[in-house]
C-alpha cells in the first residue's frame, strides 16, 4: 500500500522539487557575474520526463515546469512553454531513433537540448519582433551555459534516478511492486 502511495505521489512531489529548485536557482544567481552560469533545472527535468516518463504526464509535467519557469522570469509570456515543449518532444522523437545507454550520452543529449533550447527561444523572440540585440547574447553563452547544464545533469540525473526508485516510478521498481502483487494474489 506505501509503495501505491510513493508511487502516486511522484508527480506533484517532483513539480515540488522543481518548484523549489527555481526559486533557489533564481535567488542564488541573480547577480552579475553568477548569472552566466545559472544551471537550467527545468531542462533537466524536461529532458528527465521525456526519458523515463509515457506521453501524456510527461507532457503534462513539462508545461507546469514551464509555467513555473514562466512565473520566475521576466520572459514574454508563452516563451518558455513553447521552447520546453519543443525540446521535450525531439527528445521524446530522438529515444525512439538514438540508443541512450549511460550517462555520458545521456550529458551529450543535455548539451545538444541546452544549445537547441537557446536558439529555439531566440527564434521565438523574433518571431514576436523583441528580438534586436539577443543574438549576440545567444552565440556568447550558449556553449558555456550547456556546459554549466551538463555539469549539473550529472549530479541531477543521479538523484531523479533514485528519488524514482525510492517512489517506485523506475520500471524496475514497478515490475517489483507487481511481482509481489502477484505473489500476493497466489497466496490467496
Amino acid at each position: 500500500m506505501t509503495r501505491l502511495i510513493l508511487s502516486a505521489l511522484n508527480a506533484p512531489a517532483f513539480v515540488l522539487l522543481v518548484a523549489i529548485a527555481v526559486a533557489i536557482q533564481s535567488s542564488l544567481f541573480n547577480s552579475y557575474p553568477l548569472l552566466y552560469f545559472q544551471p537550467d533545472v527545468v531542462l533537466i527535468a524536461v529532458i528527465w520526463c521525456s526519458l523515463r516518463r509515457d506521453f501524456t504526464e510527461g507532457g503534462i509535467l513539462t508545461l507546469i515546469f514551464a509555467n513555473i519557469a514562466e512565473i520566475h522570469s521576466g520572459c514574454p509570456s508563452g516563451l518558455f512553454m513553447i521552447s520546453y515543449m519543443t525540446v521535450f518532444l525531439l527528445v521524446k522523437g530522438a529515444v525512439r531513433l538514438f540508443v541512450i545507454p549511460n550517462l555520458s550520452s545521456l550529458i551529450i543529449l543535455t548539451l545538444a537540448a541546452s544549445i537547441y533550447w537557446k536558439f529555439a527561444c531566440l527564434g521565438v523572440i523574433y518571431l514576436m519582433g523583441l528580438a534586436m540585440n539577443q543574438w549576440r547574447h545567444t552565440l556568447l553563452f550558449a556553449l558555456p551555459g550547456a556546459v554549466v547544464v551538463g555539469v549539473t545533469g550529472i549530479w541531477l540525473y543521479r538523484w531523479l534516478n533514485k528519488f524514482d526508485l525510492v517512489t517506485y516510478k523506475n520500471a524496475r521498481a514497478r515490475q517489483a511492486l507487481e511481482d509481489e502483487m502477484q505473489l500476493d494474489q497466489e497466496a490467496f
